[in-house]
């Protein structure tokens, strides 16, 4: 499978969405394991780069505007729900404002964990160049009006240019993307009639198009095989089964090269900690702490578990402690 993932959707990541970020490690991770072929361009990370901080203006501009503290009109202060609406209303005020300053900060040193993501995601995919004889082809596809592409903009046209390039013949391409060009303007859903006629004439294949990640996976995986990292995941089993503390600082150090984890994963390392007290007995080391509020703590809304909740708790009061 030859697989396209366009500079929009992971811009999507620092404005609303609603992708997760397991859908586009899973995406990458199927391609680090050769059962699809993800293709990075030159194109796209420069566009990546171009653009994060003005997404990131966007949506933070758009949060500060909603209202946390709204104002009551005096007939309301006999009611006994009063009191508790003032109370929730402060709360909330102080709460957006604590997000507010980690957010900002996780920004300014690109630790947000998007940005742990694609940077893993670059640094570890080759990236195909925009050479003078893409960029030459890109030219003449654009003043011949051909799509994809925009007046004025060369983006998708080098990025397809490369596809018709590199990918080999007799093979399929699934491009997930937001951009109308890819699209027909006649079925939203459906890949344009001069790219799809085009790919079939050139590469003997079929265009098919997705505008969000969710779309694809939800397509063409079944959530358990996805996300894989055969080195990663042995690394998590051997958590269960360590027989001392030792080779679990040391499984624990191992892992901490690794810059992102899924929810499944992070789920497995919980799990691990419960069900082995060699583990269990560590996890507010400070070490093991680390890892855990780097990767664990951040998904602690997203578990469904108490006592996985409540061994956070405890790495999150031992993070306080020695603040």
């Amino acid at each position: 499978m030859h697989v396209f993932v366009d500079t929009n959707i992971l811009l999507s990541f620092y404005h609303y969405s609603s992708d997760e970020l397991d859908a586009l490690n899973d995406v990458f991770a199927n391609h680090e394991h050769g059962s699809a072929t993800v293709y990075v361009t030159e194109q796209v990370k420069d566009e990546f780069v171009r653009n994060r901080d003005g997404k990131l203006e966007d949506a933070l501009k758009r949060f500060k505007s909603s209202k946390v503290h709204p104002q009551f009109p005096s007939f309301m202060k006999g009611y006994e729900e009063y009191g508790r609406l003032r109370e929730i209303a402060r709360e909330a005020k102080e709460l957006n404002r604590s997000i507010l300053e980690k957010v900002n900060d996780a920004i300014e040193k690109e630790e947000l964990r998007a940005d742990e993501l694609i940077t893993s995601i670059f640094t570890e995919s080759e990236s195909t160049k925009v050479t003078a004889k893409r960029l030459k082809a890109a030219n003449t596809r654009l003043a011949r009006g051909n799509p994809p592409g925009k007046h004025g903009s060369l983006g998708d046209a080098i990025n397809w240019e490369i596809l018709l390039e590199k990918v080999p013949e007799k093979n399929d391409i699934h491009i997930i993307s937001a951009d109308g060009d890819f699209y027909s303007t006649l079925n939203e859903e459906k890949p344009g009639l001069f790219i799809s006629k085009e790919w079939k004439r050139r590469k003997r294949g079929t265009v098919f198009v997705y505008r969000t990640l969710s779309a694809f996976t939800k397509e063409h995986f079944d959530g358990i095989a996805f996300s894989y990292d055969k080195d990663k995941q042995e690394l998590i089993e051997e958590l269960e089964s360590s027989g001392n503390f030792a080779r679990t600082h040391d499984l624990v150090e191992r892992l901490s090269d690794y810059s992102y984890f899924s929810l499944k994963e992070i789920i497995e390392i919980l799990n691990a900690a419960e069900a082995n007290s060699q583990f269990g007995w560590i996890v507010t080391d400070y070490d093991v702490s680390d890892f855990l509020n780097k990767h664990a703590v951040p998904r602690f809304t997203d578990l469904k578990k108490d006592s996985h909740k409540k061994l956070l708790s405890s790495v999150i009061e031992e993070q306080k402690e020695r603040a």
